[in-house]
């Protein structure tokens, strides 16, 4: 279910916030690495929750190695300008007098959709990457992209810019970003709660989405959902077993909430995920357990990795 998204060049994850889109980035990567692969986790949130989830430190648009075989870049707007001027100008002397000048930092600051152009082209210097052997240096990168609300105009940051910059360098440093993140290469995996909420977004993010050429969506991701522990079956089981209790049993009104509980929160993530498949019937749907530990967010990531790894659909 997953080859399609495994098989492109460049992974977008993007979700509400708090629904673990970046502890599914980082099962990805270590999912692909189990494989054979040579991910490379990349971060454009100021947030950096990939580190903490490794608890690693690392440097504004410096790459590090998490591990074997890999590795994490995080992208910083204003390195990603910089590194731009540097590449016009040629002349490391002559870029950095510019960026130090008064004028740099009020164009910097004003000109529209530059920043975010250049930091997102950072992916078109990474993706060509090769090693020494010719083969990808990363493979793939995995993107903790923004939010879903600011996610598509993320990736239609180099279109914006096409329609300002009729000429000149910035459009042509549009127009290579465009023709990367407009094609086959790119997919994005979204990630939602199994609740109707969640569920609601993640189809109309599909609609949104539908609009572009590329990227497309190549699954859904839901996560901490209970139903991977208990499905249909085991429910009417529990309800079963919750009439059976003698009725003047202590205990029962304890019992009998507690199971209450898990039966009708499997009912409304059995409803929200059917309803999820009704809608998005061409992709696949990857449903995840809630992962109960009280260890750190890494356990989590490597459970689900785990999780992953070990079904049919990775």
């Amino acid at each position: 279910m997953l080859e399609e998204l495994f098989r492109s060049r460049i992974i977008f994850v993007t979700g509400k916030g708090g629904v673990g889109k970046s502890t599914i980035a980082c099962a990805m990567g270590l999912s692909l690495r189990s494989a054979g692969r040579r991910p490379l986790l990349v971060e454009f949130s100021p947030d950096k929750s990939i580190q903490q989830v490794f608890t690693i430190k690392a440097e504004p648009y410096r790459e590090i190695e998490i591990g074997d075989n890999l590795r994490y870049f995080n992208v910083s707007a204003d390195a990603a300008l910089a590194e731009y001027i540097k590449r016009q100008l040629i002349l490391d002397i002559l870029s950095r007098f510019v960026l130090n000048t008064k004028f740099y930092r009020h164009f910097s600051d004003t000109a529209p959709g530059l920043k975010e152009l250049v930091a997102v082209g950072k992916l078109y210097d990474l993706e060509k990457k090769r090693d020494d052997s010719g083969a990808y240096l990363y493979d793939p990168i995995i993107v903790d992209a923004p939010q879903l609300g600011k996610f598509v105009p993320f990736v239609r940051t180099p279109q914006a810019v096409m329609e300002m910059f009729r000429i000149g360098p910035v459009k042509k440093e549009a127009e290579k970003v465009y023709n990367l993140i407009n094609s086959s290469r790119c997919s994005v995996a979204v990630v939602s709660t199994p609740d109707e909420m969640g569920v609601t977004e993640a189809v109309e993010a599909k609609k949104e989405i539908a609009g572009m050429t590329h990227p497309h969506i190549a699954a859904f991701f839901i996560n901490q959902t209970v139903t991977g522990k208990i499905g249909a079956t085991e429910a009417r089981y529990y309800a079963e077993r919750l009439e059976a209790l003698p009725a003047k049993q202590s205990v029962r009104r304890g019992i009998a909430d507690a199971i209450g509980r898990l039966i009708g929160y499997a009912e409304i993530e059995h409803r929200a995920i059917d309803w999820l498949n009704s809608r998005v019937k061409d992709t696949p749907v990857i449903v995840l357990p809630l992962v109960e530990t009280p260890e750190s967010e890494l356990v989590i990531a490597e459970s689900l990795s785990a999780y992953l790894t070990s079904t049919p659909h990775a």
